[in-house]
């Protein structure tokens, strides 16, 4: 059974668990979720990605006797916990004005052993200031039509989402692939921006944080989407997270077909953007033409 780390992600955990048991009894999606009344397709593969759960604890205890393990007292009872688990004891409710997907995002990365990322076109969230993470959401309020809870409480996930790469006990690691346009990109006007070089100046010196720039004119090919990989470690499967672009919509996946796909891509890149070495002196120039 996969360790679960805090109450940051019992819903991950439980998913994990139950498509194991799912395909150990060798079962699709399909013929497991006919087994239980009102469980639809969608609805299992959210709960086996950690991004919904039952209704009821019966209906769990429903899915493990189609799956033959109900008279494993120990598993049923361990799972059911997981099931259990309060939502308020997930520290991401408290951000309740934040879409849901992102929310589930925040709670899976926060158990990350190292992050991936790749940004096109603005720079990322674990690498924001809280004044350019603001003046991102406010730039877009009236396309949006967001409220000010939504954009503070926005705001607040993302500088919490740093602190997984900034605390001093473990840190975990990132390695960021910006896109030239996303450190051209005004946002918040030259004095946002400067203190904004500075930041990534300071993360990209930390030893767990590697910060390269795909530049416009590199003979590459190259995706328009962000997107990350999440290293769970060895008890849970990596997970690719795509932006949708549709607000903070993001879709998650963790098939080995599709981690791979993104892994080669960002392979890619990683191989046609400047060196890490270069990034600071690229960062400072940028820094000089906002003066």
């Amino acid at each position: 059974m996969a360790k679960q780390i805090g109450t940051t992600a019992p819903r991950m955990d439980l998913g994990i668990q139950l498509r194991e048991l799912r395909k150990t009894a060798g079962l699709t999606i399909e013929e497991a979720s006919k087994s239980v009344s009102g469980l639809t397709y969608d609805k299992l593969r959210r709960v086996e990605l950690g991004q919904s759960t039952f209704r009821m604890v019966g209906d769990l205890r429903k899915l493990l006797k189609a799956y033959g393990v109900e008279d494993n007292i120990g598993l049923v009872q361990a799972l059911e916990e997981l099931y259990k688990t309060p939502a308020s004891q997930d520290w991401t409710t408290r951000f309740s004005s934040v879409h849901t997907s992102t929310r589930t995002l925040a709670g899976i990365e926060s158990v990350a052993r190292s992050v991936n990322i790749y940004f096109p076109n603005v720079i990322p969230g674990q690498l924001q200031t809280e004044e350019y993470a603001r003046a991102h959401f406010t730039q877009v309020q009236p396309i949006e039509e967001t409220t000010s809870e939504f954009i503070n409480s926005n705001v607040a996930l993302r500088m919490r989402r740093r602190e997984l790469f900034l605390r001093d006990e473990e840190p975990g690691k990132l390695w960021a692939i910006l896109g030239e346009s996303a450190l051209r990109h005004p946002i918040g006007g030259a004095s946002v921006m400067r203190r904004q070089y500075n930041e990534i100046l300071r993360m990209a010196a930390l030893p767990n944080v590697t910060v390269q720039v795909l530049l416009t004119d590199a003979p590459v090919k190259r995706l328009w989407s962000n997107f990350s990989i999440l290293d769970l470690g060895a008890d849970r499967p990596t997970t690719v997270q795509v932006d949708s672009g549709l607000g903070g919509a993001v879709s998650m996946a963790d098939r080995p077909a599709i981690v791979g796909r993104f892994t080669r891509w960002f392979n890619t890149m990683i191989a046609s953007a400047q060196p890490p070495e270069e990034t600071p002196a690229f960062v400072e120039t940028l820094k000089r033409e906002k003066t």
